[in-house]
């Protein structure tokens, strides 16, 4: 006898069974694989694409940092070809300012040693160097002092002066000795020789004290006028419109000392000039407004009325009739709680409920139907029913 015939209840189903748990686990472990084999595809594509989104962040950011080092390469590039050509214009305008006033010295100076030459009086001959040496001297005080930091109006008033000086003396006698144009052309280059030299160094004045240039401060100069002009008339409408506020606001104002200068102040201002104007700020209007009417500037009582009014009814035409409040109403009275004359409620008193009726406003006073258990009491309203109900019992 075989093992299947002993055991005839076991043979069949069990190995039938048995296959049938191998299958199905084969099946499970080839599900299994799929499905690890699809996770593992797309935890390798999430990979992939989280690499490419890394490194093209990373290649961004190298091409903005590339892309910010070529701007700055390029600003210090034009920066150093500013200051190249700023400084090359600089030598050729002193080069030039230096020929122009050796050319000069040459026209001016022979012409003056020949208008104090004298063979009785030779030493004269040294004036004319006296009179165009003070000049370039007085500019080179003039130069020193631009370097140091100080004052130097005094030094090019003093060398303008004497520039004058030797022109005229160039013009008087070239004109008598070799005609009018001779005269005219010394004149010309005992003033034009120290006064270049002069605009080179108002130059540098400029320069070292950073002063605004004259287009600029006359358009700076055209927008405060209109700024003013404009400020003025604001003033003058807030005067006339009303003048209780603008009269507690000049008060305001003279108090906080907000005072505008006039052309000509000080002691001038004594002898009937222009004296300084109050103008009241926009923080000084608003106080007096503010103190005047409650409000803010351009609103009063009557207008915050008038506008609350004018809302209502535009609401009122939207919506229809508002309802008033119902005195007998009571929200918060539940549908399945019995209605209840209680003597202590005024409202209830004067407009008692009939049985079944629960006090709300839009239900026509039909409860819904309810069933006992679908509405859970908070423990204080629980208690607070109890107490309704004990006192109803009493």
């Amino acid at each position: 006898m075989s093992v299947t015939d002993l055991h005839p209840e076991k043979s069949g189903g069990t190995y039938a069974e048995g296959l049938a748990r191998a299958e199905q686990m084969q099946a499970d472990t080839e599900a299994r694989r799929i499905k690890n084999e699809g996770e593992r595809v797309r935890q390798e594509l999430a990979n992939e694409r989280a690499r490419a989104k890394a490194q093209k962040d990373i290649q961004r950011d190298l091409d903005d940092a590339a892309e910010e080092r070529r701007h700055r390469g390029e600003a210090r590039r034009e920066a150093a070809e500013a200051k190249a050509r700023a400084a090359k214009s600089a030598a050729t305008w002193r080069k030039a300012a230096k020929a122009i006033a050796a050319v000069c010295i040459v026209v001016s100076l022979p012409l003056q040693v020949m208008a104090f030459w004298d063979p009785h009086a030779w030493f004269l001959v040294a004036a004319p160097f006296v009179l165009e040496g003070v000049a370039w001297a007085l500019l080179c005080g003039a130069q020193a002092a631009i370097d140091e930091g100080r004052p130097s109006w005094h030094y090019r008033l003093g060398a303008l002066i004497q520039a004058l000086i030797a022109a005229g003396i160039n013009y008087a006698h070239g004109s008598a000795e070799y005609g009018m144009a001779t005269g005219i052309g010394g004149a010309l280059c005992s003033v034009i020789g120290p006064m270049i030299w002069d605009l080179h160094e108002h130059g540098r004045i400029t320069k070292r004290e950073g002063r605004t240039p004259r287009s600029v401060r006359r358009a700076e100069r055209r927008a405060d006028r209109a700024e003013l002009q404009h400020l003025d008339a604001v003033n003058a409408a807030r005067a006339a419109r009303d003048t209780d506020v603008w009269e507690r606001a000049l008060d305001l104002a003279a108090a906080y000392g907000e005072v505008r200068p006039g052309r000509r102040s000080g002691l001038l201002s004594l002898r009937g000039a222009k004296a300084p104007k109050v103008v009241p700020s926009e923080k000084t209007y608003t106080r007096a407004c503010v103190e005047i009417h409650g409000a803010e500037p351009g609103s009063t009582a009557e207008r915050i009325a008038h506008m609350r009014t004018a809302k209502r009814a535009v609401r009122i035409a939207q919506n229809g009739p508002l309802d008033g409040p119902q005195k007998d109403a009571n929200p918060q009275v539940d549908s399945q709680t019995p209605a209840v004359d209680d003597e202590l409620s005024t409202a209830r008193r004067k407009a008692p409920k009939t049985p079944g009726e629960d006090g709300r406003k839009r239900n026509g006073g039909t409860p819904p139907r309810r069933r006992p258990g679908t509405v859970k009491y908070h423990p204080a309203a629980k208690k607070q029913m109890a107490l309704a109900a004990a006192r109803q019992t009493d």
